[in-house]
């Protein structure tokens, strides 16, 4: 009888260090797709310091259209969150694709031997545009359909795609010997780092300490320390400093801009396995600071064109112009929509 309660408290034991384990590691991959939720935080903060109020209630209230308290939050901040969020709590990988665009790096290989191409029409470029046509779009809607549902649904994504959109391995992916697949914007590429992958790596910004996490939901110390942040980059990175970039109005051509970014730095000074040196991680906070708060601007105006600018109602419903990335029909085969099939 004793050595069964022995065996039964072994066994218990080896079950609860499972478990810490398995948490353990689902902590860790909660974070490895995205900006880390810190900055996507601080970009969307940046954006509404920059719009107004009247703006701001405008977005406010198009969030509120989904009312399942799965799509809700306790603060308008972490809205910025939701498209991660739906993955990371329920598995929802079906839009994956729309955070990032892989461009491929070529290094010691024939990129005809690269098994790999970037989908056109199912990246997170590609998302943004869609997203800003559906949140543009005037109408006529078809049947009973009055388009606020699904602006509701592609706001939450333009919020937090347009901070993916700035995040370097996000825009690129390493092809090499080593990643004939290439790497999935260093996902693969594994270093001797508590983020253990380079993307981690920048998605925290180079470490926690530079932005932190912050127990969520966010309480009121928490917004207050992201507030305090988004001021800091803003003072380092005003309007002026980045208007060239600012200039640039295509989306494709950010793009290239954000993916030359982690040719000239993310994949340069380091090497798989190695600790990432302090040289390589003060070049890549650097980079962060200044990507984050673009990333800020560009939402910003986005916003003031969705939420300001009024154009007049076509006299038709053509197709081509209408936003479909919810559209599942045949049709989308031959428009410039993103087809999910049916």
């Amino acid at each position: 009888r004793q050595m069964c309660i022995r065996d039964r408290r072994r066994v218990h034991g080896i079950q609860q260090s499972m478990k810490s384990c398995l948490l353990w590691i689902f902590g860790l991959l909660q974070f490895s797709y995205q900006w880390s939720y810190p900055g996507h935080i601080v970009v969307y903060m940046i954006a509404r310091n920059e719009i107004g109020k009247d703006i701001c209630n405008q977005i406010d209230n198009l969030m509120k259209v989904m009312t399942e308290p799965q799509a809700n939050y306790p603060n308008v901040y972490e809205y910025s969150l939701w498209p991660d969020d739906i993955k990371s709590r329920y598995d929802y990988m079906l839009l994956n694709g729309w955070h990032v665009n892989w461009m491929p790096i070529y290094e010691g290989i024939d990129p005809s031997k690269v098994k790999y191409s970037v989908d056109p029409k199912f990246n997170v470029v590609h998302t943004v545009i869609e997203a800003m046509q559906t949140l543009k779009y005037k109408g006529p809607y078809p049947y009973h359909f009055d388009g606020q549902l699904e602006k509701s649904y592609m706001l939450r994504f333009l919020i937090h795609m347009v901070g993916d959109q700035h995040q370097p391995l996000h825009q690129a992916t390493l092809c090499s010997p080593k990643h004939p697949t290439c790497d999935s914007g260093g996902i693969k590429f594994k270093i001797n780092h508590p983020s253990l992958e380079l993307h981690a790596l920048w998605d925290w910004a180079m470490s926690k300490d530079n932005i932190h996490f912050r127990k969520r939901p966010l309480e009121e110390a928490g917004i207050k320390y992201y507030e305090k942040v988004a001021h800091d980059f803003v003072k380092e990175f005003p309007r002026t400093k980045l208007a060239e970039d600012l200039k640039i109005k295509d989306q494709w051509e950010q793009a290239k801009k954000t993916y030359d970014l982690a040719k000239k730095f993310a994949y340069t000074g380091i090497k798989e396995g190695e600790v990432p040196s302090e040289e390589y991680k003060k070049k890549g906070w650097d980079v962060s600071r200044r990507e984050i708060t673009l990333a800020g601007y560009r939402l910003a105006d986005y916003f003031k064109e969705i939420f300001h600018k009024s154009d007049a109602l076509p006299p038709y419903a053509d197709l081509n112009q209408l936003s479909c990335l919810l559209y599942t029909s045949d049709a989308a085969d031959d428009t410039p929509c993103v087809d999910l099939g049916g």
